[in-house]
C-alpha cells in the first residue's frame, strides 16, 4: 500500500504556527483600527468590515490549508514478518482492500471522505497530463487545474469516467504496478 496527501501549501506545523501568529498580530492591529475609525465615524461600518475580514481568511485558510486530497494505491500484498512472540510469520497490517484497488479521498484537516474505489478490473489507463480522451462523466480530486493533471480513464456502471488527479512519480510507479499485475 502507498498512500500520499496533498493540499495546496503543503505546508508543516512550523508555516501552521507562523501563520497563526501573523493572523493574530492582524486582527490586534484590525481590530484597534476598526474601533478607533468606529469612535471617529460614529457608525458600525468598520466592524463589519473587519467581520468580513476575518471571514475571508478564515475561508482562505480552509481551502489552503485544511482541505485536501488523500490518495492511496494498493500495489501489492502485505508482508510477512517473523515474530518472535509468536514464533511464527505474520502479516502486521491488512489492506481493506484488493491489490490493485486506488482510493480517492477529500481531506479535511486529517479526516478523510472517500470520493472513490476504483478496483483493478474498472481501470483502461493513466493519462499524462495533457492527454486527451473521452469520457462520459469527469472528477476532479485534485487543486490543480485539470491541463496539469494526471488521469485515470475508468469504466463504471457502463460510463467511461474520467479521474482527475496529481499524484507523484512514486504513486505513479506503484499505480502502473498494480495496473499490471493479473
Amino acid at each position: 500500500m502507498y498512500q500520499e496527501s496533498h493540499d495546496k501549501m503543503n505546508g508543516s506545523s512550523k508555516t501552521d504556527t507562523i501563520i497563526f501568529i501573523a493572523l493574530i498580530v492582524f486582527f490586534l492591529i484590525a481590530g484597534t483600527l476598526a474601533t478607533v475609525l468606529r469612535s471617529k465615524l460614529s457608525s458600525n461600518v468598520p466592524l463589519y468590515a473587519l467581520a468580513a475580514v476575518f471571514a475571508g481568511l478564515i475561508y482562505i485558510i480552509y481551502r489552503l490549508r485544511i482541505v485536501g486530497w488523500r490518495y492511496t494505491v494498493f500495489y501489492s500484498e502485505p508482508q510477512t514478518e517473523y515474530d518472535p512472540r509468536f514464533d511464527d510469520y505474520i502479516t502486521h497490517e491488512d489492506h481493506p482492500y484488493p491489490v490493485g484497488t486506488v482510493v480517492f479521498e477529500r481531506t479535511v484537516s486529517a479526516k478523510g471522505e472517500i470520493l472513490a474505489v476504483i478496483k483493478k478490473e474498472e481501470m483502461i489507463s493513466l493519462l499524462e497530463p495533457g492527454m486527451d480522451a473521452a469520457a462520459d462523466e469527469e472528477f476532479t480530486y485534485c487543486t490543480a487545474n485539470k491541463s496539469a493533471a494526471h488521469s485515470l480513464l475508468i469504466r463504471q456502471e457502463g460510463k467511461t469516467r474520467r479521474v482527475y488527479f496529481t499524484p507523484s512519480e512514486e504513486f505513479i510507479t506503484h499505480l502502473k504496478e498494480a495496473m499490471a499485475r493479473e
